[in-house]
């Protein structure tokens, strides 16, 4: 498959660009695009890529293209997706899809007039192996549900970064399209939250579209949306978050720092049983092919045994591009589609709302 490369930043260098190498009996890369001019002749130079734009627009109007990895910053994903689709091209898209539910709809409304093209949305931890194992177990003897605990614990990047892949960062972004971005998502944010939004309340939802959704969808996959959110507490300008939610039998807890100096990476998925306890616990991504595990702790009254299931060294961002690629040439449609991406961001203005009504 011909696929141009949207968005050459930090994590299409760490993450897609090598995969798609990696893939190279799945995936031709024709085209790349990016806003920076060093950055575009670095990638292309790289990656011996035939055709390099500095517009989105050329990328996708290409004739040698025939689907598209949109990484652009997330105020843009929803117009790229949007061209992509008219032009008859097949999308990947990071999450989230877009900043504001309401772009989202529009967005699904299209899809419907393209059947035949495939739109996944790249929920990398709904393909991890640990994931699918949990689920695999919970689908294989149910249990009543009694309390859930999730969280995004974690500041690693830099540290990672530093020490594995070398990063081109480019220092010429024209000065004009970095307003012009910034400008666009405030917009975008002003619709999803409201334009009254105070700054602690832009901080919080930016932080759930832009990490807490990997665990929320993951979340959501297992039980559904929750009834209520019961309480929204947050601290450090919104960077600290902890969400109390309802669903139907038990509760459940959502934490989120990302401001820490420590390096750790604790996201982790907790399911509790009264006789069993399902721990999902994932690993970095910036590190590729690290072992994870599930574990399971289960009581009879007179004993308790723990079982490990694992390791797994799959990489999920290679998983969920390797789907992709048998969705195009099967046309069947990947789990992760536009449709089910709707129920993360209204969920997350809900958040910001009960957050609004603590806050007063």
């Amino acid at each position: 498959m011909k696929i141009g490369v949207i968005g050459l930043g930090e994590v299409s260098q760490l993450m897609h660009l090598p995969i798609l190498s990696d893939l190279s009996d799945l995936y031709e890369v024709t085209a790349v695009s990016d806003v920076s001019p060093s950055l575009v002749a670095y990638i292309q130079k790289k990656y011996n890529v035939p055709h390099a734009y500095l517009s989105a627009e050329e990328l996708i109007a290409s004739d040698d293209v025939e689907a598209v990895l949109v990484l652009a910053p997330d105020q843009y994903h929803g117009a790229y997706v949007r061209l992509a689709l008219e032009a008859g091209k097949h999308v990947f898209v990071e999450k989230p899809v877009t900043l504001c539910a309401g772009e989202l709809e529009e967005l699904v409304a299209l899809k419907k007039q393209y059947p035949e093209q495939i739109v996944m949305v790249g929920y990398m931890r709904r393909y991890a192996g640990p994931f699918l194992k949990a689920k695999e177990i919970l689908e294989e003897k149910p249990l009543p549900t009694e309390y859930l605990r999730f969280r995004d614990i974690i500041c690693e990047g830099p540290f990672f970064i530093g020490q594995t892949r070398p990063i081109f960062y480019p220092k010429d972004v024209p000065a004009d399209v970095i307003e012009a971005g910034r400008a666009r998502r405030r917009a975008h944010l002003d619709r999803a939250i409201g334009a009254d939004a105070t700054d602690a309340q832009r901080q919080a939802y930016q932080m759930l579209t832009g990490l807490g959704c990997h665990s929320f969808s993951a979340v959501r996959e297992l039980f559904g949306v929750p009834k209520k959110i019961k309480s929204v507490s947050t601290y450090a300008g919104g960077q600290h978050m902890v969400v109390v939610m309802e669903f139907d039998g038990f509760l459940a807890t959502y934490e989120l720092i990302n401001n820490q100096n420590i390096v750790q990476f604790d996201a982790a998925i907790e399911i509790f049983q009264n006789t069993r306890k399902v721990l999902v616990k994932y690993e970095t991504p910036y590190i590729r092919y690290q072992p994870a595990t599930v574990q399971v702790i289960e009581s009879t009254g007179k004993d308790t045994k723990t079982t490990t299931y694992g390791p797994d060294f799959r990489d999920a961002f290679q998983t969920e591009l390797r789907l992709f690629a048998d969705c195009v040439r099967t046309g069947e449609q990947p789990k992760t589609v536009l449709e089910d991406a709707v129920a993360d961001l209204k969920l997350f203005e809900e958040i910001i709302r009960v957050m609004g009504r603590e806050e007063k």
